[in-house]
């Protein structure tokens, strides 16, 4: 790996150059580290290339939705932490929500599902709505108003999934090389000092003028030398123990404690989340439509994707392509529509995509929103037919996320 090439700019929704067009440069480099986050788009590209992912199970994901409150003076104690498990969830997909009490009596109020569930009409962002209706929660939020919201997947596979590091010319950091542990939702730690080993070891590769392979490889035996491998070690099988349901995960995951992560046994094998998915007919589930979902909304407690997404502080360029790309929208409009009823809809927290009718009698077909994209990359990760590859925007536009 020889550095990276940044992408044109000033290019419009068609592909055509506008006048303030400006070509791509090449950045060329000793080391590169790749510390994109989730699912980064550099590093799922080299994974199969470079093989990094061999001999190891596929990530497993989760999505996080999450909002900030402002509440009246007093009411927020400062660094209360709460968790919780299940509700509004069904007993077979695995999720929590959470409430941090931050400075100047704001709440940070979240919902997280994993990316592994079986209904298609899956909700993260309606459910984090109907999580907030709890009565615990309500009253927690009572007499507050929304700050600030956004989205964000969650790499939860941890040790099992975990990459090869390194490679001749480039490492790679933090939630791109699986460094999360799942059961406390914590990771910028581990991006943190995974950054720091790399940096040694580009340091010292500098110092010998080898930037190969076998010394690089230094990366790889810094980190399971450090904190990371232990730490990660413990909750190694976290996520899996919750493929049989609630009671049987919290269950599993009680023995975890006192098992240093063993539970009722490793689990090093799994197949990727989107194949959980079932199809309506084979989970006898009635298809729903995004218009019949957002109705449930009443602006004051619970709020719109869209009323969200203006919150969110998201600006992206109009006239530029769609950093959205579907490799064959017919699906979409298709087999996707009978066999799935569309699940982009209601998985996408930012309302990106919309199934609108096309002009044929009971016909529809895909309208992408691409300047809603709150960067979460779900849709990357949970469509079913895997034919949806998130790409960085053109000019860098996204969120502009408040105190998240």
């Amino acid at each position: 790996m020889v550095g990276v090439r940044t992408g044109d700019k000033g290019i419009d929704r068609n592909g055509n150059r506008k006048s303030n067009f400006e070509a791509g440069a090449d950045v060329r480099a000793k080391v590169t580290i790749l510390c994109e986050g989730v699912r980064g788009s550099l590093t799922k590209r080299l994974t199969p290339r470079l093989r990094l992912d061999e001999g190891r199970p596929p990530q497993i994901y989760a999505t996080g939705v999450k909002e900030i409150w402002q509440m009246p003076q007093g009411r927020v104690p400062k660094g209360r932490v709460i968790h919780t498990m299940g509700h509004p969830l069904d007993s077979g997909t695995f999720g929590g929500g959470f409430l941090y009490g931050m400075d100047k009596d704001r709440w940070a109020v979240g919902f997280v599902v994993a990316l592994d569930y079986r209904d298609p009409t899956t909700d993260p962002h309606g459910l984090m709505q109907t999580y907030k209706l709890h009565p615990m929660v309500a009253k927690l939020l009572e007499g507050g108003t929304l700050h600030s919201y956004g989205a964000k997947a969650i790499p939860e596979g941890g040790f099992y999934s975990m990459p090869r590091l390194s490679w001749a010319g480039g490492l790679v950091c933090g939630d791109s090389a699986s460094f999360l542990n799942a059961q406390r939702l914590k990771g910028v730690h581990m991006a943190m000092k995974s950054g720091m080993l790399a940096a040694e070891t580009a340091f010292q590769a500098l110092e010998k003028g080898d930037f190969g392979a076998d010394t690089l490889r230094a990366y790889d035996q810094r980190v399971r030398a450090s904190w990371i491998w232990p730490e990660l070690y413990k909750v190694r099988n976290f996520h899996q123990a919750f493929e049989r349901g609630l009671w049987m995960g919290m269950a599993d995951t009680g023995l975890q404690i006192f098992t240093n992560g063993l539970g009722f046994g490793n689990r090093p094998r799994w197949k990727p989340g989107h194949e959980h998915m079932q199809t309506l007919a084979s989970g006898g589930v009635r298809p729903v439509a995004l218009e019949e979902t957002q109705k449930r909304y009443d602006g004051d407690r619970t709020f719109t994707k869209l009323s969200d997404v203006y919150v969110s502080g998201t600006k992206h360029e109009e006239d530029q392509p769609a950093h959205l790309l579907v490799s064959d929208a017919t699906i979409c409009s298709t087999r996707c529509k009978e066999e799935y009823g569309n699940p982009c809809q209601h998985f996408c927290p930012a309302n990106v995509y919309e199934m609108v009718p096309d002009g044929r009698p009971g016909g529809i077909k895909l309208k992408l929103n691409p300047s809603n994209c709150v960067h979460c990359k779900t849709c990357d990760i949970a469509d079913p037919y895997q034919i949806i590859t998130w790409v960085p925007p053109e000019g860098g536009g996204g969120p502009n996320y408040a105190d998240l």
